[in-house]
């Protein structure tokens, strides 16, 4: 995803970088040198799955005269890393999304201000000059930063957020201060922040947003069951093949198992049926006009 002047910020796990989808909302107005209105991207997000942020410099991109890129990064809305690139390119440690727990009571310590940025991976670059360089101790580092893996139901407002994301195992450090390298921005377009955020959602949410495809339901049966093909890492899609394949048969069963009437059959049966009630109905009409008294009559008579 490159914004400015080849710069390129991908979200690598398990070795390849996710794809990144459109946002849906996206009206045309986004502007990178904006940081309340940047564009961004979305991706899909699996719970417990590793990941690094990592920013790449190609051939297009000039430094224009300055000695490094400060690249900053937030991600859930806390500041989580400064880095000074000057070999283009730049990674974060290994990070994981994690599960965000949803609470039914409410939790007072966590506030709709503090849920703003839950989702949310910001990265952003400026060229600089290498300006001071002090000293700092490792024990002052990190304070002041909140995770937040759990959020009452009632502050999150339907914010459609599954996940949070959780940080690597600090690497051990065999020194206790380092340098702290002041940056001076450029001045001019040159010198100007560019922002860019990433929308990290589970795949419901993605469907649900109109980012990715929706599964369809049920899933097409082929002609032939024996042809069927289920994927076994999603249970989902296989519980569905398998109602599937289970009402097809069920059909097949019931096809088989009910007779078969030949129409010439039918037509038989029924021709019979009407020639016997044709010969009652004859027998009844001549038994009728038998009935009743008999009169006698003398031919004889003078």
């Amino acid at each position: 995803m490159a914004y400015y002047e080849g710069v390129t910020v991908k979200i690598i796990t398990n070795g390849e970088p996710c794809p990144m989808y459109d946002d849906p909302d996206a009206d045309g107005h986004e502007d990178p040198f904006n940081v309340s209105s940047p564009p961004q991207k979305y991706i899909e997000v699996v719970t417990g799955a590793q990941f690094s942020i990592v920013v790449t410099l190609d051939n297009n991109f000039s430094f224009a005269g300055c000695d490094a890129l400060r690249v900053k990064v937030h991600y859930d809305a806390e500041p989580h890393g400064r880095y000074y690139d000057i070999n283009r390119k730049t990674a974060t440690g290994n990070l994981t999304f994690g599960e965000l727990k949803i609470q039914d009571t409410s939790d007072s310590t966590v506030s709709p201000d503090a849920i703003k940025g839950l989702g949310r991976i910001q990265v952003s670059w400026q060229r600089i000059y290498i300006g001071k360089v002090t000293q700092g101790n490792y024990s002052d580092g990190g304070k002041g930063r909140k995770i937040i893996s759990e959020v009452p139901e009632k502050v999150l407002k339907g914010k459609a957020i599954e996940n949070m994301i959780k940080p690597g195992n600090p690497r051990p450090v065999s020194r206790s201060s380092y340098k702290h390298v002041k940056g001076i921005p450029m001045l001019g377009d040159a010198g100007r922040i560019v922002n860019v955020n990433i929308l990290y959602r589970s795949k419901r949410i993605l469907q649900m947003l109109g980012c990715i495809p929706r599964t369809p339901s049920p899933v097409p049966l082929p002609n032939n069951l024996e042809e069927a093909v289920i994927k076994p890492d999603d249970p989902q899609e296989q519980l569905r093949a398998l109602r599937a394949q289970l009402t097809e048969l069920e059909k097949r069963i019931s096809n088989t198992s009910r007779p078969v009437v030949k129409s010439e059959q039918l037509r038989s049966t029924s021709n019979v049926k009407r020639e016997r009630e044709d010969h009652e109905n004859e027998v009844k009409s001549k038994r009728s006009r038998r009935s009743g008294p008999l009169e006698v009559v003398d031919l004889t008579a003078d």
